[in-house]
Order: C-alpha cells, then sequence, then structure tokens
C-alpha cells in the first residue's frame, strides 16, 4: 500500500469531480434500455489523474495478494477494480466520505456493465423493456423500481458492510468486498439475462396452418395462429401508453395511407401515449386480430386492404367490433385534447379520415412489432 501512496501525485478535487460526474452521467443513463457503458478509457484517464502507471497498479495488485488464495483469483487481481476499490481508500483516508460514496456507486456500474456485456452482447430493446418489466417482485431490478435504484441501493448496503475494511485497508475483507458485490450482481444479472432470452426466444409471432396439397381437397381458409397474442399486445399497449413510444415509421405510414393533415396526425399520436388510453387500446388491437386468416393480412400488402375493409364496415350484429372500437378511443382523445368543437366542425368525410388514420396508426405499431 505504501509504495503506491507514494507514487500517487494525486489533484483530490479533479479525482472528485471526474468520479462524482461520471457516477452521475452513467447512473441516469442507465435508465435507458440496452445501455451498458464501456470501461477502457476510464482507467488510462484515472491512471493520468493519480499520475501512476498500468504497471504500479498491477505491481501493486501482485504485491496485495502474493502469498494469499486470492493470488490467482481473476476477481482479486483485475487491475481496474483494484483500483477504484483503492480510489475508495484513498478518499476515506483524506476523510471524503461523499467521494468515496461515488466512487462505490461507480464500482458497481463498472461490475454490472462487464457482468452484461457478458451476458447480453447484442441486445434488443424492446426484449429489455419487456423483461425488466415481468421479472419477479423479489427481484433487485423489479422491487428497486429500475437499474440505477438498483446499483444505488446496493451500494449503501455494502457501505454499511464495508467502509471501515476499506478505510484501514484490510485485504481479507477488501477481498470480501470484491466477491460479495460481484456476486450480488451476477446473481441480478444472469437471472435477468435468463428473463430477457426467455422473451427472445418465445418471441411473438404468426404462424399459419399449412394450406392442403391435394388439388381434389375442398379449400379451407388458413387460420393465425398468434402466439400469446394477448402478450404482444400487451407489449405494444406498454411501449404506447407506458414508454411513451411515438412510432414515427408507423405515423408516417398512416399519415400516408389515410391522408391526414400532419399537425392533426401528430397531436393524435402525441396524446395517444397517456396511460389513460391503454385499455382501449388492448380492445382495439384484440379486435384486430381476432378475424385474421392469412399472415399477409398483416405483414403483407394485405394489410392495408385489410384494415380498409374493418373501418368500412357498415353493420354488424357484434356489439363491440373494430371500427366502433376506433370511435370510441378517437372520442376519448378528442375530449382530452378539447378538440370536440373543431371535430364537429368537419365534414364527414374528413372525421372519416382522422378515424382511419388512428386505425392504421396503432395497428402498424403492432405490425412493426411482428413483422
Amino acid at each position: 500500500m505504501q509504495e503506491i501512496l507514494k507514487k500517487i501525485d494525486a489533484n483530490l478535487p479533479q479525482l472528485r469531480r471526474y468520479i462524482v460526474t461520471k457516477a452521475s452521467k452513467e447512473l441516469a443513463e442507465l435508465s435507458q434500455p440496452c445501455y451498458y457503458p464501456k470501461t477502457k478509457k476510464m482507467y488510462i484517464e484515472l491512471l493520468h489523474i493519480l499520475k501512476i502507471s498500468d504497471k504500479d497498479v498491477k505491481d501493486f495488485v501482485k504485491r496485495s495478494t502474493k502469498g494469499t488464495k486470492a493470488e490467482k483469483w481473476l476477481i482479486a487481481n483485475e487491475p481496474t477494480s483494484r483500483l477504484l476499490v483503492f480510489i475508495m481508500h484513498l478518499f476515506l483516508k483524506n476523510r471524503d466520505t461523499s467521494s468515496y460514496a461515488a466512487t462505490m456507486v461507480y464500482y458497481l456500474i463498472v461490475q454490472y456493465a462487464r457482468l452484461m456485456h457478458k451476458q447480453i452482447q447484442y441486445c434488443d430493446e424492446d426484449a429489455f423493456r419487456y423483461a425488466l418489466d415481468t421479472l419477479t417482485k423479489t427481484h433487485l431490478f423489479s422491487r428497486e423500481k429500475t437499474i440505477p435504484n438498483s446499483l444505488y441501493f446496493l451500494s449503501k448496503a455494502l457501505q454499511r458492510s464495508f467502509t471501515k475494511d476499506i478505510q484501514k485497508w484490510d485485504e481479507d475483507r477488501v477481498l470480501a468486498f470484491m466477491i460479495e458485490s460481484r456476486t450480488r450482481i451476477s446473481q441480478s444479472v444472469k437471472s435477468f439475462a435468463t428473463s430477457y432470452y426467455n422473451i427472445k426466444k418465445s418471441k411473438i409471432g404468426i404462424k399459419t396452418q399449412q394450406e392442403p396439397t391435394d388439388d381434389k381437397e375442398e379449400y379451407k381458409p388458413e387460420y393465425v395462429v398468434l402466439k400469446r397474442g394477448q402478450q404482444v399486445i400487451d407489449n405494444v399497449t406498454k411501449k404506447i401508453t407506458m414508454y411513451k413510444l411515438v412510432d414515427v415509421k408507423a405515423l408516417n405510414d398512416a399519415k400516408n395511407v389515410s391522408k391526414i393533415k400532419t399537425s392533426i396526425a401528430t397531436q393524435i399520436a402525441n396524446e395517444l401515449i397517456n396511460r389513460r388510453y391503454a385499455d382501449k387500446i388492448k380492445i382495439l388491437l384484440q379486435l384486430f386480430i381476432k378475424d385474421l386468416t392469412s399472415v399477409q393480412m398483416v405483414c403483407g400488402d394485405e394489410y392495408y386492404k385489410y384494415v380498409k375493409n374493418l373501418m368500412g364496415l357498415k353493420r354488424t350484429s357484434a356489439q363491440l367490433y373494430f371500427k366502433a372500437q376506433v370511435s370510441i378511443l378517437l372520442k376519448d382523445i378528442i375530449t382530452n385534447l378539447k378538440m370536440n368543437k373543431l371535430y364537429d366542425s368537419y365534414t364527414s368525410q374528413t372525421q372519416f379520415i382522422i378515424n382511419t388514420f388512428l386505425a392504421y396508426y396503432v395497428t402498424s405499431i403492432l405490425r412493426n412489432n411482428l413483422c
């Protein structure tokens, strides 16, 4: 310990600013799906601030673990992690507990990032969001509401257990801290990754029955099987109302097909992200998939004709049907936008265009998730 302390000529205020800024920035970024930072540049920058070399750190690590059971343990000999724990000790030695706490948070972020890079190298944002949303209530990421909150909560627990040990640099207890922190994050990351890959594996898709191959056999329509249909509808509904998604691709597609004014289309799409519409969106999508008879009716050009036919329905004995649900949803949106008088002043043709836009927009978001 004394050897590396003698070599350090650190500007502690600069070190403090760097650590606090990095920890705050990364905590904010971790609110985004599929975000986990890279750490190689950080290690080099810390060496520069401390005015030491990579060799100095590695020599320090070797001296710390020499002759112990941890001498060949990867977790005990990894330079970046060791350097961050050493910086915690440095701040505590200088009675800077707030910077120590920030370093602890950043240390956990680095461990999380490395584990996530290992578990989920190529990340699907939709699957990531859905996995977070469906975790058990006892899972750390679910119990603490978000990943940043989880790491912050864990840092507080670890501070209570190991602050004194890091301050006086009890090597065995420092090693215990590194093992416990890594293990607790690893458990959460691995169980989250399992949930993520299960969702990816069972990703909602549309399958059709094979058409009859015997020419003499009477033709029967294809029956679409939508695996876990309710699950994909729930997912789309959450994307719109919980994650506040305005699907630009779906918006432009629906706008071009319906010929609606851009200003009206934008207002409707921006209003639709409110959670108050969740139940109505679910019903609308359930009615949309109810009568599908071909995969092309969603993923091919037949989609446009299918929606047009649903919106062109004149009479039906059903009490609840797609066209009516579009009108119910639109009326709610118009009311909350306080556009009732303006909407009533439009011709029936313009009102139908607006209804058609809403039908295409919501179903296009579903389409973009399925096809």
